[in-house]
This record gives structure tokens, C-alpha cells and sequence, in this order.
């Protein structure tokens, strides 16, 4: 979530209280795998910049972690990986 300290996955400026708009759209998205669909590759893993998801038997997604921001679903091949309203 959103801390308003810079220190935030969203990149917010530092002390400035606030928000990115877009970030706190995209908190509003969580990443859900396909289960069907994922091939295990774990060519989401490195991209995800907060360290959401990990590979189980497939793709797993940390739903604490995720902020939404779609890094994963870019990445997917097999478009196993899209964005929900969470």
C-alpha cells in the first residue's frame, strides 16, 4: 500500500503524504493465476517488484505483497496471469 514516504513499490515522493494516483488505482487490482493456463516457467517471479508471487506447483500470488501494478501479466507467455478487482 501506498506510504507516502518514498519508500512505497508506487514510488512516491519523499514526506509528501500522498499518494500516486495510479498506484493507488492499481492497489486496487490483484494479480490471479490461471491455473489451467500457467506453465510453471516462473518468468513472473523477477519482474514483480514487490516479491508477490513464487512458484508452488504453479504461479502463486501473495495477495498482501501484490499491488496490482501488472508487471507479471506483461511478462506471462502463456497468459496465464491477469488483473482482478480485488
Amino acid at each position: 500500500m501506498p506510504r507516502g514516504d518514498g519508500t512505497g513499490p508506487c514510488g512516491q515522493g519523499p514526506g509528501t503524504g500522498k499518494g500516486n494516483g495510479d498506484c493507488e488505482k492499481k492497489a486496487a487490482m490483484l494479480a490471479v493465476i490461471d491455473a489451467g493456463t500457467c506453465v510453471s516457467c516462473g518468468a513472473c517471479i523477477d519482474p514483480c517488484p514487490t516479491g508477490a508471487l513464487n512458484i508452488k506447483e504453479i504461479a502463486v500470488v501473495d495477495a498482501v505483497k501484490c499491488t496490482g501494478c501488472g508487471a507479471c501479466v506483461d511478462i506471462c507467455s502463456a497468459g496465464a496471469i491477469a488483473l482482478k478487482p480485488r
